[in-house]
């Protein structure tokens, strides 16, 4: 083998394994979907090899206007099969940005660890998977 064949056999190699990479990283999430916490739903997507979430919506047809489509969740990277840290998320009711992990259930639920600081001092949410737009009111 010359030593262009070589280079060119190297470049389509790297080009390869770059495609593979693209398309990994473009695989749906075991969370991706739609998830009521509280008086909300997330629509969870993969974003930038990382997890986020937007308002799809909310049970208070006045704040709609204003929450819905807003990415309250964000930079949630996977450390497990079925678990994810390093997040953010945005509290639209009291302004705050909190830190997050999340951990896919064995009964189908997501738990989310909310907090500030250590994760020992913070609270965790129960989220639910719901049918995406299933419920009245959902944004548009």
């Amino acid at each position: 083998m010359g030593i262009k064949q070589a280079i060119g056999s190297a470049i389509f190699a790297a080009a390869g394994l770059w495609l593979i990479g693209c398309f990994q990283s473009a695989n749906a999430s075991s969370v991706d979907g739609s998830w009521k916490i509280r008086d909300l739903v997330l629509d969870i997507f993969n974003c930038q090899q990382s997890v986020c979430g937007k308002i799809v919506w909310t049970k208070d047809p006045h704040r709609r206007q204003t929450d819905c489509g807003q990415t309250i969740v964000w930079g949630l990277s996977q450390t497990g099969p079925d678990s994810w840290s390093g997040g953010s998320i945005h509290d639209p009711t009291d302004g705050n940005t909190y830190r997050l992990s999340a951990a896919l259930q064995p009964n189908g639920t997501l738990q989310a660890r909310i907090y500030r600081g250590v994760p020992l001092v913070g609270k965790t949410e129960i989220l639910t998977r719901v049918a995406s737009r299933s419920l009245d009111g959902w944004c548009s």
